[in-house]
């Protein structure tokens, strides 16, 4: 190989032959290569050397002795080539390295966030099973037999639900006890409840005080929040709006040619315009208005919301059905406690009121005092605790309210319980109030039923058999350890017991309801008129065993006449069909919910297609599947129709209750029964399991009821001969037991069906049938004669109450002078 010409050559050409392929030089000023093939002669050419561009040489590169590299080498070509083949192509280990990397980061996020949800849950509780003492019941008719309240006792009813603010049997309830209780004239009832914001759109509201509260922040520091009380009037049954009258204007032509306008008043010519005649119309029907008694209307307190972020969003509701929910930045339990904290506030200033109110202050304001609270539900319980811390500090005046809390549910009450953190923002004191909520803790959680249980003077239950039950352990329920102490406690000292709910029909009445006016359903007042003599000479006779019924000779004052209708209306509807005119229709109403009983829909469902019925379901999805209950309409389209929605509900119910021939009320746990006793109300007898305080109401039919004959006899008036019946028969229920093979579903479904058919031939008898269901119902109110029925129950716990209340001792004289000067103008007003 021949060597490259030295570095320090001059000339403008230089030229070597060679044989090789090609050789590598440096690439380095304008050099230029050319390499032929075989033999080549290489040219080097040079561009010429200038002054500026000669280097010293001091400064030049020594010439390179390594003459051993290839001509073809080159090492940033390889070196190119090397890395474009393998770190530009990815390979299996670039993946395997990806994947590893991307489950770790996976790997890590799940722990982060099953952590995160695992300190976020909340701890399982451990509880130890207990067994309890039995004692005997006592309920208030061993106890007292007479009522000695001092009329004029003013009740406040603490609650969440009420009136138009009701989404279940709670709300009615109140409403329709502090309705029994003003009518009655016994007690002057009042209601506290949060201000839903939807209702200022209903109701007028008038401001009654500013109030203030304090709650601590996340530091622990109190701060006030002020929040306003409102007050609106609960009228029980508005007077219908009045009509606008019908003005017209007729034109008349005179004879000269003239024009003279008419005004015709409902047909009656008046001589005046038209906006005359229908301000003096207007006027007229004011003057005629009657005024509301007030045994017709109760005062109802609307607890605001706070000033203060997030308690200024409290009760924003835009419709019944959103009372119970809540914005994201405050949780329902600081909703909760806030409304317990300000209503108790709100009775504090109340009860201290008398004692404040100037002496030639006007009567209304003089009389404001309160005497009982009575607590609803187990959300409302602590209320009980921030009036003993006030009565403690002696700020609720010389007369101390009585509490009397009301258990209206033993399973969904038992297992409401709020977070101690969250019940510490609310702590007046933190030692005192950290002590007071020890006993009712367990694992960080409140539980409230048990600590208004203590905390109360009197303790009610909505079921006189259950409350028993209870007592002397024939009744096992969930979490029972956690108020089990607390009621034997109170039921050893004749402080607890069990007061069976009225049924007050109001709206529902089928006697007066509007929407069965408006489709000419509704019963007839001949019924209503008989129902009423009926149960005013069972009261005085005290026998119920014999009932006397004088029926009409007009069809249409028969009560099957009035549930035919409906039926009819709803074929036309087409909500039943044709077929089911002639067959029994058998209803269901109630949330889907487990302990409701709809696990047995789908034996009932293949009974009753068994025996040629129809089965309607209207209710409110819970936690049972809707799914389960649409699949039963799918399978037995003939004879399963299912309403879910609330449109459908508001649409369809009352007509359906009047319609129906049988009610299925398949409840596992039930407290009273509401739905049954509607049922009743219409006519409906009750296909169910008898749990809980249904079996308080409910007469099962008699055993092999098929194989016996009906204990009524038929006969005609002489003068009228209209038809006279008298009947001994009492049932109004057909109740099977789902563990019981002798009270099987199958058999009560057949009895039932088999009453049906054998009402059906006789209209005398299936018109008895229906009276006698309504008539069980007319048993259920409120009010029931001679000082009977759950109203003046409820009085008996009100005096008991009252007489345990702590009065202070220079303030007795005072509520001694007040309690003779009461009974004195209550004599003067009677004479």
């Amino acid at each position: 190989m021949v060597p490259p010409p030295p570095n320090g050559l001059r000339g403008d050409m230089y030229s070597i032959t060679t044989t090789s392929s090609g050789f590598h030089r440096r690439n380095s000023g304008a050099w230029t290569t050319t390499i032929p093939s075989s033999t080549s002669t290489i040219t080097c050419t040079q561009s010429p050397l200038t002054p500026s561009t000669v280097s010293p040489v001091w400064k030049r590169r020594r010439p390179s002795t390594n003459y051993r590299l290839p001509v073809s080498h080159d090492r940033t070509s390889r070196s190119r080539s090397f890395f474009s083949k393998y770190d530009r192509r990815w390979r299996w280990w670039h993946v395997l390295f990806a994947l590893m990397i991307l489950l770790g980061v996976i790997q890590f996020i799940g722990v982060f966030v099953s952590s995160h949800l695992l300190h976020s849950k909340t701890a399982s509780i451990r509880i130890a099973l207990r067994e309890f003492p039995k004692m005997p019941y006592q309920h208030l008719d061993e106890i007292t037999t007479t009522t000695s309240l001092v009329q004029g006792t003013t009740v406040y009813h603490v609650t969440k639900e009420f009136g138009v603010a009701s989404m279940g049997g709670m709300g009615m309830i109140v409403t329709a006890l502090a309705a029994a209780q003003q009518r009655s004239g016994t007690v002057n009832a009042a209601v506290v409840m949060p201000f839903y914001s939807y209702i200022k759109k209903k109701y007028k509201v008038d401001r009654v005080t500013d109030l203030v509260v304090d709650i601590r922040d996340n530091e622990g520091r109190l701060v006030p929040v002020e929040f306003r009380v409102w007050k609106m009037m609960h009228v029980f049954n508005p007077p219908p709006p009045p009509l606008e009258p019908n003005i017209t204007i007729s034109a008349t032509t005179l004879e000269d040619g003239t024009t003279v306008n008419n005004t015709l008043v409902d047909g009656v010519m008046v001589n005046v315009t038209y906006d005359e005649a229908l301000e003096q119309y207007r006027q007229q029907q004011l003057e005629m208005q009657v005024p509301i008694p007030a045994s017709e209307q109760v005062p109802v307190y609307l607890i605001g919301p706070g000033n203060r972020k997030p308690f200024n969003k409290a009760f924003r509701a835009s419709k019944v059905q959103n009372i119970y929910s809540t914005p994201r930045d405050l949780p329902m339990e600081w909703k909760d406690q806030y409304f317990t904290k300000a209503a108790a506030e709100f009775l504090a200033h109340q009860a201290a009121a008398a004692d404040e109110t100037p002496l030639f202050a006007p009567t209304q304001m003089a009389s404001r005092h309160v005497d009982v609270i009575h607590i609803h539900g187990a959300t409302n319980a602590y209320t009980a605790l921030y009036m003993r811390d006030f009565e403690r500090r002696n700020q609720l005046g010389a007369r101390t309210p009585a509490i009397v809390y009301t258990m209206h549910d033993y399973l969904d009450e038992l297992q409401y319980s709020i977070r101690y953190a969250n019940a510490a923002r609310f702590f007046n004191d933190i030692s005192d109030d950290t002590d007071a909520l020890k006993p009712y803790t367990r694992d960080q959680r409140t539980f409230m039923s048990s600590l208004g249980i203590d905390y109360a003077d009197v303790v009610t239950f909505v079921s006189r058999q259950m409350a028993k039950d209870i007592v002397e352990g024939r009744d096992d329920f969930y979490l029972k350890e956690f108020v089990m102490d607390g009621i034997l406690r109170k039921a050893e000292q004749k402080r607890f017991f069990g007061i069976t709910n009225g049924v007050d029909y109001g709206a529902l009445d089928p006697f007066s309801n509007k929407v069965l006016i408006q489709r000419r359903a509704v019963f007839s007042e001949y019924a209503l008129d008989m129902l009423k003599s009926h149960q005013n000479t069972s009261a005085a006779q005290q026998d119920e065993s014999t009932a006397v019924w004088h029926l009409s000779t007009n069809n249409k004052d028969f009560v099957l006449y009035a549930k035919d209708q409906a039926k009819k209306y709803l074929i036309r509807r087409k909500v039943l069909s044709e077929a089911d005119l002639t067959r029994p229709v058998v209803l269901f109403v109630g949330r889907f919910q487990y302990n409701k009983g709809l696990e047995t829909f789908e034996e009932a469902a293949r009974h009753f297609v068994d025996n040629d019925m129809k089965f309607v379901v209207i209710g409110q999805p819970n936690n049972y599947p809707l799914k389960w209950i649409k699949a039963l309409q799918d399978k037995y389209p003939d004879n399963v129709v299912v309403f879910s929605s609330a449109s459908q509900q508001r649409r369809w119910l009352t007509l359906c209750r009047a319609a129906a021939d049988f009610m299925y009320v398949p409840s596992v746990t039930e407290s009273f029964g509401l739905v049954a006793a509607e049922g009743l109300l219409f006519g409906t007898p009750v296909i169910s399991t008898g749990a809980g305080g249904l079996k308080e109401f409910l007469i099962d039919r008699p055993f092999a009821m098929q194989q016996q004959e009906r204990d009524i006899r038929v006969m005609r008036d002489r003068s009228t001969n209209a038809p006279i019946i008298i009947s001994r028969e009492q049932y109004n229920a057909y109740l099977f037991d789902v563990n019981s093979p002798d009270r099987s579903l199958e058999e009560a479904i057949s009895d039932a069906a088999y009453d049906y058919q054998r009402n059906k031939v006789s209209k005398i008898r299936r018109e008895e049938f229906l009276l006698r269901m309504i008539s069980s119902a007319f048993a259920l109110g409120w009010d029931r004669g001679n000082q009977q029925g759950p109203i003046y129950d409820y009085n008996r716990v009100y005096q008991l109450a009252l007489a345990d209340r702590h009065i202070p001792y220079l303030s007795k004289h005072e509520i001694d002078e007040e309690r003779v000067l009461l009974r004195r103008l209550h004599s003067s007003n009677n004479t």
